[in-house]
């Protein structure tokens, strides 16, 4: 319990810190809209995987993966500088975080079925079609 506790904290501060560090401090135009997501800690703390997302094309997303991976150290050593009470700051690996790009597909959906039965109900609606 103490060890799960311990990793979601680590979690919401590498999130906080990377976040900052991604959004105000790195200067590569491979970077713009680029949201960091979420963190997630391997349960001995030597490696975490951190997750970005941003409305972009593919090749715009892999470019942005490209260069947040060439930051990792530049990011590590920010990290150990804010951090100063965490003994070891993990190694990172950055992923795109599909499941908004997930989301928005499924809410799409939903609107597309929505309207469709909207015009189903209205041509029934119309003269000629009422009962």
């Amino acid at each position: 319990m103490a060890q799960q506790h311990r990793l979601q904290m680590m979690a919401r501060e590498l999130l906080r810190e990377i976040s900052r560090i991604v959004n105000y401090e790195m200067q590569d135009p491979r970077m713009k809209m680029v949201t960091v997501t979420r963190v997630e800690p391997a349960p001995d703390l030597k490696t975490a995987k951190a997750y970005f997302s941003m409305i972009a094309t593919e090749k715009e997303q892999q470019e942005a993966q490209r260069a947040l991976q060439d930051a990792r150290n530049f990011i590590r050593a920010q990290l150990r500088q804010r951090m100063k009470g965490v003994r070891y700051i993990p190694e990172l690996m950055f992923r795109f975080d599909q499941s908004i790009e997930g989301a928005i597909r499924i809410s799409k959906l939903i609107d597309k079925v929505a309207a469709e039965r909207e015009e189903a109900e209205e041509t029934r609606e119309k003269p000629g079609g009422e009962a």
